[in-house]
């Protein structure tokens, strides 16, 4: 993933010239909006909460992390168990489904109140939504305002 942000050598010597405690505050700051921004941008995509569930941040020292976890949300492909979330970001071609251990395959369909179950069924596709890269570059966009009074 590659992201371009604009004034990261501004933001940098600032933060170079500030003490560790800003430094981590600063840190803490920015890991927490990012963290807020992905739960928010990842909402369309939310169906069961598993998602919603497995955004995850940590603020350790000097970093911080946001991911997605993978807690019950491993599926099988090409002979490997992969977190779908992969499959959100960046899309997937058409393809067929099928049960495998199961009687069918269980869904909604155009947000009807009701499900509708199938032995397989074929997936026209998805084109992704790299919500987590958008996170960051909003994030990112506001670092003034964010970095304040820091």
């Amino acid at each position: 993933m590659k992201i371009t942000i604009k004034n990261v050598d501004e933001t940098f010597k600032v933060l170079e010239n500030i003490d560790k405690e800003k430094v981590k505050k600063a840190i803490g700051i920015v890991t927490q909006a990012v963290y807020e921004n992905t739960k928010t941008l990842a909402k369309p995509h939310i169906v069961t909460g598993m998602l919603e569930k497995n955004i995850r941040h940590k603020i350790k020292s000097e970093s911080g992390i946001v991911w997605i976890d993978d807690d019950n949300m491993l599926v099988n492909w090409n002979g490997k168990k992969i977190n779908y979330i992969n499959f959100v970001l960046y899309g997937t071609r058409p393809h067929k489904i099928e049960t495998k251990n199961k009687k069918a395959l269980r869904f909604s369909y155009k947000n009807l109140d009701e499900f509708i179950y199938r032995k397989s069924v074929h997936h026209p596709g998805y084109k992704g939504d790299d919500f987590l890269k958008k996170a960051v570059e909003k994030t990112f966009s506001r670092l003034d305002v964010l970095l304040k009074d820091v």
